[in-house]
């Protein structure tokens, strides 16, 4: 049935591509700026409906070729198509109560329009700056509230080829533990990648991705000061200098950025419930509404 429709609707349609050729070599069409001659000239037809040449203007980028204004042009106009047939098949095979859809798109446009205007105060108005001090405060008041959930360490990370220089040097400065000048040195000059996290934690799992699958026991990382691993091409090398287990306080250095996103949530929350107090108590000295 939907075929036999369809072959109506083609009549208009079949001489499109010709059209869009004609239509898409004016250069104001491909600028995107107007249409010229007749803006209710039609390009498609599906039952009743038209889409006309003035329906396509601004779908075009700027700069756009002739053979890609086409291509991007008769996409729009089939898809066009398909829209109003599902339209008018939804039309007729929906009971009536299911296609009364003016309050909701009513009530979705309101609640749209008035999250955009909450939005583009927020951009305007709200200061979405948290101090240092602010962070270090909220995290001494809430300190219960911030557990690590996974181990995290300071230290370091190097990874090297296996034929670099000085192996047998690099492997004596990591395990001694404490010859950072020497190995901080040697990971600049001849390392394929290093980090360096002194001051600063990671958390454990994070850093252990970096090493070779089955490569090191996850389960001793907490009992060690360093984490060795090797395969067919690279050394791994992970230095631990502070190693802080799960279900310990967090250090406020991770907890720093949960604490901004949470203050500057609280800001708008109350920066949006003033908004609305504001425009209630504006429109009850303008007389604006009345209650029944």
């Amino acid at each position: 049935m939907l075929i036999a429709h369809m072959s109506m609707i083609f009549v208009k349609y079949k001489h499109m591509q010709l059209l869009l050729i004609i239509l898409l070599i004016i250069p104001a069409l491909i600028s995107c700026s107007s249409f010229p001659g007749n803006n209710k000239e039609p390009l498609a037809k599906v039952y009743n409906n038209y889409l006309y040449r003035e329906d396509l203007v601004g779908i075009f980028p700027a700069n756009i070729s002739v053979t890609d204004s086409i291509k991007m042009a008769k996409n729009y106009i089939d898809k066009w198509i398909r829209d109003q047939l599902l339209l008018r098949l939804a039309e007729r095979n929906l009971p009536t109560e299911e296609q009364d859809l003016e309050k909701k798109i009513a009530d979705f446009r309101a609640s749209l329009l008035i999250h955009k205007y909450q939005q583009y105060l927020l951009n305007e108005r709200l200061d979405s700056i948290v101090s240092a001090r602010e962070i270090e405060a909220y995290y001494l008041d809430h300190a219960n509230n911030f557990i690590l959930e996974r181990p995290v360490i300071r230290g370091f990370f190097i990874k090297v080829s296996l034929d670099a220089p000085d192996r047998n040097n690099l492997l004596a400065w990591f395990r001694s533990g404490n010859d950072y000048r020497h190995l901080e040195e040697y990971s600049t000059r001849h390392s394929i990648t290093h980090a360096w996290f002194s001051d600063n934690y990671l958390y454990l799992d994070d850093v252990l991705r970096e090493l070779p699958p089955g490569s090191y026991n996850r389960a001793n990382a907490g009992n060690m000061d360093h984490i060795a691993a090797t395969d067919s091409e690279f050394y791994y090398l992970i230095g631990i200098q502070e190693y802080i287990p799960a279900r310990s306080p967090m250090p406020l250095s991770v907890a720093s950025h949960k604490i901004r996103s949470i203050i500057l949530n609280k800001r708008k929350f109350q920066f949006l419930n003033e908004l609305e107090n504001n425009v209630l108590n504006e429109g009850l000295d303008k007389n604006a509404f009345q209650y029944f």
